[in-house]
């Protein structure tokens, strides 16, 4: 035996670099690949060792569900017994039947939970406890329909008790059983802890496999491999004439260093040639540089160019002196409808318009607006027009002559805008209106100053004052004090963060309407984020009210 193990010792020099990694990852293979299954196996039974915990942990909780159900049914009963009054019977009556109701769900819940090698056992019980929840039942039902004695004559009784110490036996069996088999649980998950041990010692031989593997390439693979670059980079640096080691290893650490030997003769054949031909070269590389750079800057510069026309919201046309169109971008196709074979660099625009006009987005004629275009163009003069299409989009057309002759200009549509703009117009008209007409007065004041700048009509009622007089000073120089006080100090602690949302009421004496009982609810009102810009206030007189109470 030690011949043979000296005889594949001295063997292993001769194996090459690929057989030896493959030799070490067939083994790691192997090795992961069983810890895997036993890690997996160990998983798949600790899955259905919680289950089964589970399932027993859930049986014990209903043992002693049912168990204190049965307890509070019986106390239920009692209280029918010892009540002389069939009201009071009856309460507990009612709450003797939901109480069975709860009994009834616990046990059906335990019985989805019950297994095959319970069920007999189990059957005897729900046979027991449901005779018990029936018995229950009927006493409930005649003390609810006669009275209390007639419970007591149905359950008063020996043979009631012994039904219920039955009972009693029946679950002290029960959470026996459940005990003894939750203590066979835990010896079996007790005897998997010597698998746990096995994998264990089977992951730490896994990295002692991977701490050798990495140290053997480390020293066998990596360090030979650094010593034979940083000879390549010595050679490529000038130093033609070194030794390489590992040349004579017979596998692929040998075959590179072998290559590399290759390369330093071929590298000193040609370092003559290249000596000579590194001015040549370095000539004709300043000329392409020379020549990329000044391509490059040109397609840079077309190319930020066509970026930005593509990229531009609006529609773009751009037009020699003559009408020929020099550049437009497909917004402007896409806006009108028109193909790229149509409107396209070299074209005339009288082709676009005409295009246009077949498609009905012109309200002229192409022959009149081409006239007023070239008269335009005579000019020099800039312009900004919107323009009303036939399908009911709005156009905003901005023009301007270009330096040398020629015209630019931007179409973009505006549609979206002008009926925003509509529509916000009539949302103010009706926001107007609503506060001119609504009951309670509403005022705005400035959140720094404390003056008015908004009444509704309704305030002008309140104070006995036009708006004009309002609007544009404090409450402290339109009322009197101590009103102009308070209502300067309540709005200060409204801003400031000290008061509520909540209504207020308050005795004021009004410039022109004399004394008014009012409830008041201050609203900050901000614009954006940050401080409070004003404070809305919502008025509501409530002095006739007070006097008809009065």
């Amino acid at each position: 035996m030690p011949s043979r193990l000296r005889r594949f010792t001295t063997s292993l020099p001769s194996f090459s670099l690929n057989d030896k990694i493959s030799a070490v990852a067939t083994a790691f293979a192997v090795l992961v690949t069983v810890l895997t299954l036993g890690a997996l196996s160990a998983l798949q039974e600790q899955r259905l060792f919680y289950q089964r915990l589970e399932t027993l942990a859930a049986v014990s909780r209903n043992i002693e569900r049912t168990n204190a159900l049965i307890f509070a049914v019986v106390m239920e009963s009692r209280g029918i017994y010892m009540s002389p009054d069939r009201n009071v019977a009856r309460r507990y009556a009612d709450a003797q039947l939901a109480k069975i109701q709860q009994l009834a769900k616990v046990v059906e819940e335990w019985q989805a939970l019950v297994t095959d090698d319970d069920a007999a056992q189990f059957a005897a019980f729900k046979q027991r406890i449901d005779q018990f929840m029936e018995f229950r039942t009927e006493m409930a039902r005649r003390t609810i329909s006669v009275g209390s004695s007639a419970a007591r004559e149905l359950g008063d009784n020996d043979q009631n008790r012994e039904a219920r110490t039955a009972l009693n036996e029946d679950i002290e069996q029960l959470a026996r059983l459940y005990a003894d088999r939750m203590r066979e649980l835990g010896e079996a998950i007790d005897a998997r802890g010597l698998v746990s041990f096995y994998l264990c010692g089977l992951g730490v031989l896994i990295l002692m496999l991977i701490a050798a593997v990495a140290l053997a390439l480390r020293w066998g693979v990596l360090t030979p491999l650094l010593e034979i670059a940083r000879v390549t980079d010595r050679i490529a640096a000038g130093r033609i004439k070194l030794k390489i080691p590992y040349a004579r290893r017979h596998d692929e650490i040998g075959r590179v260093a072998h290559a590399v030997e290759t390369f330093q003769d071929g590298a000193f054949r040609i370092l003559e040639l290249e000596e000579h031909e590194v001015e040549i070269e370095r000539q004709h590389a300043d000329i392409l540089r020379e020549h990329e750079r000044l391509e490059q800057g040109a397609l840079d510069s077309q190319q930020r160019l066509d970026a930005a026309v593509a990229n531009m919201p609006q529609g773009l046309i751009m037009l020699d002196s003559f009408g020929y169109v020099l550049m437009i971008n497909d917004q402007y196709r896409e806006l009108y409808g028109v193909p790229a074979s149509i409107a396209k660099p070299g074209a005339h625009v009288r082709d676009i318009l005409a295009h246009r006009a077949k498609l009905g987005l012109m309200r002229e004629k192409p022959s009149d607006f081409l006239a007023a275009l070239r008269q335009r163009m005579k000019e020099g003069r800039a312009d900004i027009v919107e323009v009303e299409l036939a399908d009911g989009r709005v156009i905003r057309i901005s023009e301007r002559p270009m330096a040398g002759g020629g015209w630019i200009a931007t179409h973009e549509d505006f549609t979206a805008q002008r009926r925003n703009e509509r529509v916000l117009a009539r949302a103010e008209y009706f926001l107007a209106a609503l506060l001119e007409n609504i009951p309670q007065a509403v005022l705005a004041k400035d959140a720094h100053s404390l003056r008015y700048v908004f009444v509704n009509r309704a305030t002008e009622i309140l104070f006995g004052l036009p708006r004009t007089e309002i609007i544009g000073r404090t409450p402290a120089e339109l009322f009197s004090e101590p009103t102009g006080a308070i209502l300067e100090e309540a709005a200060r602690d409204q801003l400031a963060g000290r008061g509520d949302d909540r209504p207020r009421a308050h005795r004021i004496v009004t410039p022109g309407n004399g004394p008014r009982d009012i409830v008041v609810r201050r609203l900050p009102v901000s614009i954006g984020e940050g401080e409070p810009k004003y404070l809305l206030s919502i008025i509501e007189d409530q002095t006739q009210d007070h006097r008809a109470a009065a």
